[in-house]
């Protein structure tokens, strides 16, 4: 048996017998709540910015003129396009919580199914030592976080935290962007409709990849914030 099926198997134990009073694992329970505990309200301050996004866009879209010949304009079609996203966003994000929230009113459960994450050893690594530690601790019933798990989590915090905040600065920047150059698009197609060629289809692609970059930048800063807030789990599980 392996370091890594020895962790696993004691904190099997453990969570199967119901314990309340092993302060290690007390530690590690409640920050896995944290760790889905901060999703839901950062990921709840997303949802809420999706539905004002779907709600502006579907106001933009029915304030929109069209056009003499029936075809939407460039700025219908703009409004729709971000009024669906919205929507599309506002009910992903919705189900991502909602399966958060099971996950912090059922700790124990979670916790559970997700022993398998834990890394298997690698021979060389720190792995090892590191399994060994929690093991130890988690049978130790001390409160005290063992040196080393500590040393990992510090590690860890070093350059998960910046990690975030720069996550945080570019979203917004990203954001910023974003809806500067859409809503200069949506000024200047009220004066002439944007023509149709390789040039405006290929400026169309870079518009759309800012989004597409502000929606990863959003999943980072989630990422990087609960790793931040809580270091302990993410420490157990990315050994």
């Amino acid at each position: 048996m392996t370091d890594t099926d020895t962790l696993r198997a004691t904190l099997d134990d453990l969570l199967r017998s119901g314990t309340t009073s092993n302060p290690a694992l007390n530690r590690l329970l409640d920050d896995y709540t944290r760790f889905h505990l901060v999703l839901v309200a950062v990921g709840g301050l997303f949802m809420l910015g999706f539905v004002v996004l779907t709600v502006v866009s579907w106001r933009g879209f029915r304030r929109a003129p069209s056009t003499s010949d029936r075809r939407w304009t460039f700025e219908k079609r703009t409004w729709l396009s971000f009024g669906a996203l919205g929507g599309l966003l506002v009910a992903l994000t919705a189900v991502v919580i909602a399966a958060n929230v099971s996950s912090v009113l059922d700790p124990r459960r979670g916790f559970a199914g997700s022993l398998g994450m834990i890394g298997t050893d690698r021979a060389g690594t720190s792995t090892v030592s590191l399994h060994q530690s929690f093991t130890m601790w988690l049978q130790s019933e001390s409160s005290a976080t063992p040196p080393l798990v500590q040393h990992a989590i510090d590690d860890r915090l070093a350059w998960q935290q910046p990690k975030a905040l720069i996550s945080a600065v570019l979203f917004v920047v990203f954001v910023w962007l974003c809806v500067r150059i859409w809503r200069a698009l949506i000024v200047k197609s009220r004066v002439s409709e944007p023509e149709s060629n390789p040039k405006t289809v290929g400026l169309g692609v870079a518009r759309w990849g800012l989004v597409a970059a502000s929606f990863v930048l959003m999943l980072m800063v989630i990422g990087n914030t609960q790793a931040s807030l809580a270091p302990l789990g993410m420490t157990l599980f990315n050994a």
